[in-house]
């Protein structure tokens, strides 16, 4: 099985205008990478990729491992991110590329590849300066 990655670099921080948690989600933003191996599935820049580890937080504190959409301030219609589970396992992929997913995969490696996303937004916020405790609740 092919390793699901949400990866980002460029994040860019000269939006910020204030301190509020809302500020810090919709402010900072980046090249985010939704890949499959060596399979681009989403690529944007200017994503609020803050903004999506809070939701992939949330979402994964859920222990009801329903449909992830992410339906954030930055976009009109969510789902800019979704992973959905189907018989044949979870998928990843965009509403904005509505024709390529990722292949199936199991609960774990979907797990893995958010807590990833995460714990890098986390590091980049903590370089920052910013607890992401704080940020991310």
């Amino acid at each position: 099985m092919t390793e699901v990655e949400l990866v980002y670099d460029r994040l860019r921080t000269d939006d910020l205008r204030g301190t509020t948690q809302a500020d810090y989600l919709v402010a900072f933003d980046a090249h985010i990478r939704l890949l499959e191996g060596d399979e681009v599935i989403y690529d944007e820049a200017g994503f609020p990729v803050v903004e999506l580890a809070r939701s992939l937080r949330i979402w994964l504190g859920d222990p009801g491992e329903s449909d992830f959409e992410f339906d954030s301030m930055s976009y009109e219609e969510p789902g800019a991110i979704a992973i959905r589970n189907t018989p044949a396992g979870w998928v990843f992929g965009s509403v904005f590329a509505p024709s390529v997913w990722t292949n199936p995969a199991e609960w774990r490696a979907v797990d893995e590849c958010c807590r990833h996303f995460i714990a890098r937004v986390e590091a980049d916020l903590d370089g920052l300066g910013l607890d992401p405790g704080d940020v991310l609740r």
